[in-house]
């Protein structure tokens, strides 16, 4: 049997040549494990800023419906998105420095980008917050310090995260209050150019009587109860309807039932029950009795009060600004009131 020769029993000439290939395999093995460790802890910490912002830039948008803004409230939006990130850790420390904005994302067409508060409205804009965090020689305990790559000549890193969140208008769900309002009486009531309900001479939104199937001027008819999918206008299938709302998602586009008939029953439920809550109500291209109507948009309606004027009933209310609906979904139509919760657009 023939043994394998041992390195200390290799030629001196060989075994010179087994150093000098030690010697030049040294620095790439030392890059392979540069890439193994630093760059696979830079791609932690990466992960790590993106958990923060992503959280940030949710929690900002979440509180640009909180009451006092006008339409929205950046400020609340901008304290919001900052703390959810310093409630994060990266790089082994608490997050400290983090770079909120406020401004407005196209949902239909991301290409326009992030433009901040003072800019115009356009078709298919939204309230945004964008978050921002870095790791660097001067924020958040960086730059990030590498073990292996000095090898190579890298001796650290910078490493930023950015995540864009939006308030999307309402485009459908459930939940919704048995209330149609007509198209041609939201527009005397909401000023689609700022997203807001049109206010009076002391900056309060303008009180709306809806009253039941009556003419609000020329031929445009104001409200009614709508049974959404049914066409069962039963006093106690209404009833369920204002406690829980459609079971069946509906959304803008699809079409709900308008029901005839005054059932003071309802009113009077309306009253006991519904005075001083925000709904969210359909609007339809027209309020016509006993068919089915497009739904074209969704607005967050205020139940102030419901009286009885020359016999017939009437819902007094007003626009809200801002209200999320738990059980509604992000839509592209214009922003009537009704939102969505907040999603991550980027």
């Amino acid at each position: 049997m023939t043994r394998s020769p041992q390195i200390g029993q290799l030629p001196r000439r060989q075994r010179g040549a087994v150093v000098i290939w030690f010697a030049l395999l040294l620095p790439v093995l030392l890059g392979f494990v540069a890439l193994a460790v630093d760059l696979g802890r830079l791609g932690m910490i990466k992960a790590e800023l993106q958990n923060a912002v992503d959280a940030a830039a949710l929690g900002g948008a979440l509180s640009l419906s909180v009451p006092g803004g006008d339409p929205y409230n950046w400020s609340a939006a901008t304290v919001a998105a900052e703390d959810f990130a310093r409630r994060n850790s990266a790089n082994a420390a608490r997050i400290r420095d983090v770079v909120v904005e406020t401004g407005y994302w196209n949902l239909p067409d991301p290409s326009i980008g992030f433009r901040d508060t003072l800019t115009a409205i356009v078709a298919g804009d939204l309230p945004a917050v964008r978050a921002t965090v870095a790791v660097t020689s001067t924020s958040n305990n960086g730059p990030v310090q590498f073990f292996f790559a000095p090898f190579l000549g890298i001796d650290e890193s910078d490493v930023q995260a950015s995540a864009t969140a939006v308030l999307p208008a309402a485009g459908g769900g459930s939940g919704f209050f048995p209330w149609a309002i007509g198209r041609c009486m939201i527009s005397d009531f909401w000023d689609f150019d700022t997203n807001s309900a049109l206010k009076d001479e002391n900056g309060d939104p303008l009180v709306m009587d809806v009253a039941i199937e009556s003419i609000y001027h020329d031929d445009c008819v104001s409200g009614t109860w709508t049974t959404f999918w049914d066409q069962d206008n039963s006093v106690p299938t209404v009833r369920d309807l204002i406690d829980n709302g459609n079971p069946i998602p509906l959304s803008i586009g699809d079409s709900t039932w308008i029901q005839t008939g005054v059932k003071d029953a309802l009113f009077h439920y309306v009253e006991e029950n519904c005075v001083n809550s925000v709904v969210p109500v359909l609007v339809v291209d027209n309020v016509v009795p006993n068919s089915y109507q497009t739904i074209v948009a969704i607005a967050a309606f205020v139940i102030d009060d419901v009286v009885k004027i020359n016999g017939k009933s009437h819902v007094i209310g007003h626009l809200s600004d801002t209200e999320r609906f738990p059980l509604t979904h992000p839509g592209t139509g214009t922003p009537t009131g009704a939102y969505s919760p907040p999603v991550l657009v980027r």
